[in-house]
């Protein structure tokens, strides 16, 4: 199966080659070819939804001897270093040597620039290539991605949460997440469920994401603390995501008697645990880019006591709709921490 940048070079080369061509020859041919390897280059490094403003691409075609190069020659650009930066704008041009280098200030319109260039440009998700008077947008393929050239990764994983979610966790289909109850109502946990709802995951994303993505449950992410699941892509670019699971509610022994009570500061030291877990795994791995995931599974009932064996609705269905205040926030203040995933377990009710 073809990736989407695989799909969208293709689809490219039919509909937009052809606006290049007919501006600048064979030269523009070249030019967009080349900005398309540079684009899905870049996307690999760099992940388009961290960056703000608007990523431009351009080879000049029609005047090489006008590139900007000859005005400010320096080094060529390693585009593994842009991996954490914070990028408002980037400017890159090709160069009449192939190499590839950043243009700090740009005083010229796209227009102006596809005077005598092919220019690529990106914003918020909306692409564009332009080459002299023509411009053509390019189709959305997948339309949660940030870009067309990029193999969609923390946006498989959105997707992959929300449906263990809805599949797995609030009827409890999945056999592994059932043996975290203590009793068929599922109102109470059993003791120490973590490694049940660990497994459970696990397993979903392995099944979900297929053979696209490494997943690996416990991995240490500093001297000794073990996040509770690892994912990377196998082969097509830097990112590196991190899963931290808590549980809230009521945990039994096997007599029944309670072993645990979990309710919001339980959440918040999860939120707050996973957030120096990211701050570790990126001065460990400098060259990823690295993204956090925090799955709450929220077994919480009211008026629940110790041998309670049936529960109403108005119980059991009580803490449905109340989400969390974290305070603390750190998916409000940081880009590379999700909305934190709450997945509400729904008890067998008597009535």
């Amino acid at each position: 199966m073809k990736s989407l940048p695989e799909l969208i070079t293709e689809f490219c080369q039919n509909s937009h080659v052809p606006m290049a061509e007919s501006e600048f020859g064979n030269a523009g041919v070249d030019a967009i070819f080349r900005i398309m390897e540079v684009a899905k280059n870049l996307y690999k490094h760099l992940e388009p939804e961290r960056i703000k403003g608007a990523v431009i691409i351009f080879k000049k075609v029609a005047s090489q001897n006008n590139s900007t190069l000859n005005q400010s020659p320096e080094r060529p650009l390693d585009l593994s270093n842009l991996a954490n930066q914070t990028i408002t704008d980037l400017i890159l041009e090709i160069g009449a040597d192939e190499q590839l280098y950043r243009r700090l200030h740009n005083t010229h319109t796209l227009q102006d620039m596809a005077s005598d260039a092919v220019v690529y440009h990106n914003r918020n998700g909306t692409e564009e290539f332009l080459a002299g008077k023509q411009s053509k947008q390019v189709s959305r393929l997948d339309l949660a991605s940030k870009s067309q050239f990029a193999v969609p990764t923390f946006s498989s994983l959105r997707e992959a949460l929300q449906k263990y979610e809805t599949e797995n966790i609030r009827e409890s289909t999945c056999y592994i997440f059932r043996e975290s109850w203590h009793d068929n109502e599922r109102i109470f946990f059993k003791a120490k469920p973590e490694s049940k709802m660990r497994n459970s995951l696990t397993q979903f994303l392995r099944n979900r994401l297929a053979g696209d993505f490494d997943v690996w449950p416990e991995q240490v992410v500093d001297e000794s603390h073990p996040v509770d699941i690892r994912v990377q892509p196998k082969f097509t670019n830097n990112r590196l995501m991190l899963i931290e699971i808590k549980w809230l509610g009521i945990s039994v022994a096997e007599d029944g008697h309670i072993t645990a009570r979990h309710y919001e500061p339980r959440a918040q030291e999860g939120a707050s645990q996973l957030a120096n877990y990211l701050d570790s795994q990126r001065q460990s791995a400098p060259s990823h880019i690295v993204q956090g995931y925090y799955v709450i599974i929220d077994g919480r009932r009211a008026n629940l006591r110790e041998g309670t064996t049936s529960i109403s609705r108005a119980d059991g269905m009580y803490f449905e709709t109340q989400e969390i205040t974290f305070n603390p926030a750190p998916h409000e203040t940081r880009s590379d921490y999700d909305i934190p995933y709450r997945m509400f377990a729904i008890p067998v009710c008597s009535d």
